[in-house]
């Protein structure tokens, strides 16, 4: 058993030290609320860190857009904060530990007006319960496809209960 975990975290590092494909088509974006902000990125290279997301308050909900190829599949999770993993096989960098999905399915046509990187779009909701833990800290992170037609990951985007 001690020998799995021992393999198993070298894969890791070496996964993560390794030079991961960047997919610049694959976004995602979070609003502030009543705020007129939009938190994330449309299109763009995926980093090791998170963006900055804000608070939320206990109660307060957020909507969530996630950027892909045109009629392509999604998902997209809530997580706790993680180091930057590369997957191999998959774009970008995963930053979520313990992921939850939150949606999944199916990105639009290309809208009428186009968006920066000519992606489908695909939109979900995010609750934070009444009684969730004043500072806990969450991230959340879109999983898609490319114009490529390879699969990737999207930006996190980390923000603090408040």
């Amino acid at each position: 058993m001690r020998r799995h975990a021992i393999s198993f975290s070298c894969c890791l590092a070496l996964a993560t030290a390794a030079a991961h494909a960047q997919a610049t088509d694959v976004g995602l974006t979070m609003d502030g609320g009543l705020l007129t902000v939009l938190y994330g990125q449309i299109c763009g290279p995926v980093a090791c860190t998170p963006f900055v997301g804000g608070a939320v308050g206990a109660g307060q909900s957020r909507s969530l857009v996630h950027y892909g190829a045109p009629q392509s599949l999604y998902a997209i999770a809530i997580g706790l904060p993680m180091p930057c993993v590369a997957i191999p096989g998959i774009d970008n960098v995963a930053l979520l530990n313990n992921p939850v999905f939150l949606d999944a399915g199916v990105t639009s046509a290309p809208p009428f007006v186009p968006t920066p990187c000519q992606q489908g779009v695909a939109s979900a909701g995010l609750t934070i319960p009444a009684n969730a833990p004043l500072g806990f800290v969450f991230r959340v992170q879109s999983f898609g496809v490319s114009n490529s037609g390879q699969f990737a990951l999207g930006p996190a985007i980390e923000a603090t209960i408040l």
